[in-house]
């Protein structure tokens, strides 16, 4: 995530990352965000905190790919 990214304070009440559906690369990837983007414009998150939700939503090969991003590689939603 960029820098940029990482400096927008986290809104209170997302201190605890909300329940969201995990992603494992065997499912639809767009579908999957597009479930995302609801429930946090639901919430009101900004581009920026879904960022840096998101990645706690990957596991095994997804996570293995986010990893493998250059660094501060994500600018925006």
């Amino acid at each position: 995530l960029s820098r940029d990214i990482m400096r927008v304070p986290i809104p209170q009440g997302l201190e605890k990352p909300p329940q969201l559906d995990t992603y494992d690369r065997l499912t639809d990837p767009d579908e999957h965000i597009e479930n995302i983007d609801v429930l946090l414009n639901y919430r009101q998150v900004r581009g920026a905190i879904k960022c840096r939700l998101f990645p706690t939503t990957l596991r095994k090969g997804a996570m293995a790919w986010y990893k493998s991003l250059p660094a501060e590689s994500i600018t925006s939603w």
